[in-house]
């Protein structure tokens, strides 16, 4: 058996130790917003933050600890996303299976397969955002919603909102509105800077960050809901993968070593954020590891958060922020045993992007050393330089007139195109 995608849901079983039932691990379902970075908004960044496909193999590497029931991809309402099926099997699907092997011979506990679906919020364009007026007692035109749900009503589990938190409001609502007490009681929902104090939020405005403004209602539902309605458990972590995991990777030494397995090729390669692999995401998870940084006696289950709670868990994951690097490391090196990394032209086809942001500023990230030329609209030459992997500016282009300026990035053989847009108020529109 190897990782695929299902449109029905496998429920594995738990062990029985003296006539009870318990789970083995923490079991967990995952909605992220996902999205394969190769199609990209105007402007040319990916359509969704790949923040989230770092997360992913950091995830996968570590998924001996857990229990991985679905990663529902795709949550989210961005207009236009197409079908991500075929990144999701020939990249995120094929590392875990590659790896899995080795990972399982060196450390033991990794399940054999690893279940995908993509999120049936996307049946329609643009998606439907939350209606706290709705009781969503018929989820038929919901499966990924009715599968945690069906999930739930028999196996604690840990949902993580890696993005819009709308499909966990959808199945907490739909519970409450059906009586279901199984599932409400199994139900624990950890989300990702769905508030914040120190980080995009302020102290006055906690709820103006990026993950509420796809769905604002749905956040401010569940987090409400999970105050007054204590059968409601809802986690909030705020910016503390980005202010405390990521940016206490600075410094650590061996990057490099992730090269070497195909999960830690995403995990490096897939978006950094100066020069620190992007697992923002990952603190859903991390708070569960009870060894390292903030774990779940650092938050509350009822919903509130605090500047506080939100500096404290931040100051936990800075400190142990090379331990838990090195924890993946080990893993990566011990899937590095097949010595079979995916080629360098699968890393630059996909986790190539050249972009101008919708703020305005002009960038590329690039997975590996590359030449890059831009080109006047006329097609004569601009800008010609040899750049390493990392993260660059490219601020001549905010002093260029109107028009498409093709790009090209080439790594060996291998070359991509690109187009960067001046446009006429300097700032790409909000295609999504």
């Amino acid at each position: 058996m190897t990782a695929r995608l299902l449109g029905s849901f496998l429920l594995l079983g738990v062990l029985t130790v003296c006539g009870t039932t318990a789970p083995v691990k923490p079991h967990l379902w995952v909605y992220t917003d996902m999205s394969d970075p190769r199609v990209q908004r105007t402007g040319g960044h990916p359509y969704n933050d790949p923040d989230d496909i770092c997360t992913l193999a950091a995830l996968l590497l570590q998924a001996n600890r857990f229990h991985l029931e679905a990663v529902v991809y795709s949550s989210n309402h961005r207009k236009g996303l197409g079908d991500d099926t075929d990144f999701v099997e020939s990249i995120m699907a094929n590392a875990y299976d590659h790896d899995r092997p080795h990972l399982e011979a060196a450390l033991g506990g990794y399940q054999e397969s690893v279940h995908f679906v993509r999120s049936s919020l996307r049946r329609t364009d643009p998606t439907e955002r939350f209606d706290p007026d709705r009781d969503y007692a018929d989820l038929t035109d919901l499966p990924t919603v009715q599968a945690l749900v069906d999930y739930a009503t028999k196996n604690p589990v840990y949902v993580l909102l890696w993005g819009p938190v709308t499909e966990g409001a959808i199945a907490a609502q739909h519970c409450l509105a059906t009586g279901n007490e199984a599932a409400l009681a199994n139900l624990t929902f950890i989300a990702h800077w769905t508030r914040s104090y120190i980080a995009q939020g302020t102290p006055e405005a906690p709820h103006q960050v990026a993950n509420c403004n796809d769905d604002a209602q749905a956040c401010r539902w569940l987090h409400e809901t999970a105050q007054r309605d204590r059968r409601v458990k809802f986690i909030e972590v705020g910016s503390t993968g980005q202010t405390g995991i990521v940016n206490g990777s600075v410094g650590y030494p061996h990057f490099a070593d992730f090269t070497q397995s195909r999960l830690g090729q995403i995990f490096i390669h897939a978006k950094t954020y100066g020069g620190k692999p992007d697992q923002s995401d990952g603190a859903t998870f991390w708070t569960l590891v009870e060894e390292l940084g903030a774990t779940l006696a650092d938050f509350t289950t009822d919903g509130t958060f605090s500047q506080a709670r939100e500096e404290n868990a931040r100051d936990k994951f800075l400190a142990d922020g090379h331990a838990l690097l090195d924890d993946l490391r080990m893993r990566s090196n011990a899937a590095a045993v097949a010595a079979n990394p995916f080629p360098a032209a699968t890393i630059a086809e996909h986790f190539t992007y050249v972009y101008q942001f919708i703020r305005g500023n002009y960038g590329m990230h690039l997975p590996l050393a590359a030449a890059v030329t831009v080109f006047r609209p006329d097609g004569s030459p601009l800008w010609s330089a040899e750049k390493p992997a990392g993260d660059h500016d490219l601020t001549f282009m905010q002093d260029q007139p109107v028009g498409d300026y093709p790009v090209t990035v080439t790594h060996g053989d291998f070359t991509r195109h690109f187009t960067l847009t001046v446009f006429p108020d300097g700032r790409a529109p909000r295609d999504w």
